[in-house]
């Protein structure tokens, strides 16, 4: 118990800073909504663009793999510092297309008679926002690798911050549109990147960069580029697709509330993925090892599902709050959503199996095979049955991968977990989302008892079985994870 209470230690600071940032990030949803629905559907695909195209950079897998593997710091500042210039030169790279074919990428967004500048102007410094940010993303890995999620927090909590008042004081005080938002964020992340500045000295010496450092680093995450990318098309591509496809343009926004009234979960799914990554390491060899990753994920799957209850039962006051009645609608869509990510949630922790023996091709192959399921649902219902198929394609484009990765982890890894539990508290769930539906139209006038009173029975239900699977109670839960060592 021990190994948990340090994981979930560590997992609530960087769950405090992710909590943080992205209720600062909810509270400027009400400002981009008044800026017209197709600005907010272009701001959050902008978002999306961004996170992809950072995908080019992410080469943490194999930082964290050699940096464990490696134990002279002379080592590791040559893993830190051919990753960071790597991330340069990527950088700059992304910079010079986004300007060159700023038209061409501007025509996949939501595209009106005035918004065509704005657009291609937007783009060009999204370019321009990752040289702060790769600052910071080295940082937050290096404090990670570490184990000091107390630095982390700070960076992201500083992001947070200073985005939520630049863009808050912008768009309240000077008329901000799309361009200056985008602006703001440069600068949010400019100035937490100097003041971290000091960390950067353990890689941004060049002369510490190895090429051959470089090549050990892209042989092992190079599945990860396609893994994040098919991943990102999951969750995200829908979006362009509705763009494209939806008769009624105003449900892009839905399904970007949807996205955006579902980051508790995200932010969850952060909270473990940063935790997870070196806990695993630090204890892989450790004769507990198995037992103590069984307990990992089972708490994981229990708070995902509680994590998701709560967002069904506190979704309209989020919806009156966040935006107004016209986005009603994503009730249709959420509860999808949000059951697909803590889908993804399990599917991801089946991965680590694999990571630990180097064999990352098989999530590729299972990522690939969810992205590509997802994009031929997407594609070919949504025209028909609107925006709701694009919660659907994220559940069975998750559902293929955790199957995948099951199985094959069972074959190929020592992949031992028990899904006994997992599965059970997944009925539950699932039974009550076919009832929100059976339910919908009642929900839709604005009857909200069923729904609530319906949920709250489901969480009492799921904590229960918890509990009595663990041998835990209450007392003894709060006991063990508040006692001091």
């Amino acid at each position: 118990m021990s190994k948990l209470k340090a994981f979930i230690g560590e997992t609530l600071v960087y769950g405090f800073a992710n909590v943080f940032s992205r209720v600062f990030a909810m509270l400027l949803i009400p400002l981009y909504k008044d800026l017209g629905k197709d600005v907010y559907s272009n701001l959050v695909m902008l978002q999306s663009t961004f996170s992809v195209l950072a995908f080019m950079m992410a080469l943490n897998s194999g930082v964290f793999y050699y940096y464990y593997e490696y134990e002279k710091m002379r080592y590791r500042k040559l893993i830190f510092t051919s990753w960071f210039y790597y991330q340069i030169t990527i950088a700059l790279f992304i910079f010079a297309m986004l300007f060159l074919f700023r038209g061409p990428v501007a025509e996949l967004f939501i595209v009106t008679d005035t918004n065509l500048w704005e657009l291609e102007t937007a783009l060009v410094l999204i370019g321009v926002q990752f040289f702060p940010y790769i600052f910071n993303i080295t940082n937050i890995n290096l404090f990670r690798i570490d184990r000091k999620p107390r630095l982390v927090m700070y960076i992201t909590l500083l992001e947070a911050a200073f985005t939520l008042l630049f863009v808050w004081g912008g768009i309240t005080f000077y008329d901000f549109g799309l361009v200056e938002i985008v602006a703001a964020q440069i600068a949010a992340r400019t100035i937490v990147a100097s003041l971290f500045m000091k960390s950067a000295g353990l890689y941004i010496k060049i002369l510490n960069f190895s090429a051959k450092m470089l090549q050990r680093l892209l042989a092992f995450s190079w599945p990860f580029f396609i893994i994040s990318a098919f991943s990102w098309a999951i969750i995200s591509l829908d979006k362009f697709i509705g763009a494209d496809l939806l008769p009624n343009k105003d449900d892009v926004a839905l399904l970007a509330l949807a996205m955006q009234l579902s980051l508790p979960i995200a932010v969850l799914a952060d909270m473990i993925r940063m935790a997870i990554g070196p806990f695993v390491m630090s204890i892989r060899k450790e004769e507990d090892a198995d037992k103590s990753y069984q307990q990992v994920f089972d708490l994981s799957v229990f708070s995902g599902l509680g994590v998701l209850l709560a967002l069904i039962v506190f979704s309209p006051l989020l919806i009156y709050v966040l935006a107004d009645h016209t986005f009603l609608e994503v009730l249709k869509v959420l509860p999808l959503i949000a059951l697909a990510s803590v889908i993804s949630l399990i599917a991801n922790q089946f991965a680590i199996s694999f990571s630990l023996q180097k064999k990352n091709v098989y999530i590729l192959y299972a990522t690939v095979l969810g992205g590509i399921i997802g994009f031929v649902i997407n594609y070919a219902f949504m025209p028909g049955h609107g925006f709701i198929v694009a919660g659907i394609s994220q559940i069975v484009s998750y559902i293929i991968m955790a199957i995948f990765l099951f199985v094959i982890g069972k074959r190929i890894t020592e992949l031992r977990l028990n899904l006994k539990l997992s599965l059970i508290l997944l009925s539950i769930i699932t039974a009550y989302i076919v009832f929100l539906f059976l339910i919908m139209e009642t929900t839709l006038q604005e009857n909200y008892l069923p729904m609530i009173g319906g949920g709250i029975l489901v969480g009492i239900a799921i904590i229960f079985i918890y509990l009595k699977s663990q041998n835990l109670t209450i007392k003894s839960l709060l006991n063990s994870v508040l006692k001091r060592k």
